[in-house]
């Protein structure tokens, strides 16, 4: 029997046993806003600022029928306003010892700083992904989904389901996608749709039947057809719980970066390593500005799905 810490125990054990030559690495969900799928990212704000604005323009008047002398002939003007948003450090670490170093070496399937590295990058990406989706009221940081100024509306039957209506969940689809274009007098038209694994399951397996014992298209394909506009209908595992009532809500907006986008003034960074005693000490760290969303009535945010 041998006697080992938590660190070592892993290495010690492989002098006994018999282990496959391949690692099996644990999966997480993919982060889909991290990876620029769903929302655009910029980085073209300075990593040293800690705070950044930007101007939104409003034109305003209209010319009217004037006499020919009129000397009182409407005026057109510009408005505007100047939006200051805060710039966080999100940052994790790694540590490996000496003993480490050499135990993953006799291993001989990983390095284990490389490996390390790897799980600090998924770590950021995880919390960074949470941030984009949601972001964090007490720093200032803002999210996709609660941004101040979007539309949240409440879906009419909702509740979806494999029981559910075909036609009540095109409608509450279709409502939502026409309210965008409606509220907007079109100026604002979506282009994608997301919504949470289950639902999106919903949308692209429940059937509309065209007739008794036949199968007709999916709801997903008839809404295709029907909004040809919405280019990309997608899942985002995050989508399940973040509704005002904390359950699945779908999100239908433009994913134009002059809608929305994503800030970093500095992507992830690693800092020279820190020796301690036989130990180091590797700091990560990532400059986040939250969602910035000079349309934000281009997104609508469906409840009650």
């Amino acid at each position: 029997m041998f006697r080992a810490d938590v660190q070592t125990g892993i290495f010690a054990k492989q002098l006994v046993t018999v282990t496959l030559s391949e690692l099996f690495r644990h999966e997480f969900p993919e982060t889909k806003w991290m990876n620029g799928g769903l929302i655009p990212i910029t980085t073209n704000v300075s990593d040293g600022a800690k705070e950044y604005s930007f101007i939104e323009s409003i034109h305003n008047g209209r010319a009217e029928i004037v006499a020919d002398n009129a000397d009182d002939i409407p005026a057109a003007e510009v408005s505007g306003r100047n939006n200051l948003r805060s710039i966080k450090t999100v940052a994790v670490h790694i540590t490996y010892s000496t003993q480490d170093i050499r135990s993953a070496r006799l291993q001989g399937m990983f390095d284990i700083a490389t490996e390390k590295a790897s799980a600090a990058r998924e770590a950021n990406d995880r919390a960074l992904d949470d941030l984009i989706r949601v972001g964090n009221d007490e720093n200032g940081l803002m999210g996709v989904v609660n941004h101040p100024g979007i539309v949240v509306q409440n879906a009419t039957n909702g509740s979806w389901s494999m029981s559910s209506d075909p036609n009540d969940v095109i409608e509450d689809v279709t409502t939502a996608i026409n309210a965008v274009m409606n509220n907007t007098d079109a100026v604002e038209v979506p282009n994608t749709f997301i919504t949470s694994v289950s639902k999106f399951n919903v949308l692209s397996t429940l059937r509309i039947q065209t007739g008794v014992g036949e199968s007709g298209t999916t709801v997903l394909e008839f809404l295709k057809k029907a909004h040809p506009m919405v280019t990309r209908w997608d899942w985002e595992f995050g989508m399940k719980n973040v509704s005002a009532s904390g359950s699945d809500a779908a999100l239908i907006y433009n994913r134009s970066p002059s809608k929305l986008r994503a800030v970093f003034p500095m992507m992830m960074r690693a800092l020279p390593p820190e020796q301690r005693g036989l130990s180091f000490k590797i700091n990560f760290e990532t400059r986040f500005g939250g969602v910035m969303m000079p349309k934000p009535r281009s997104v609508l945010r469906l409840d009650g799905i």
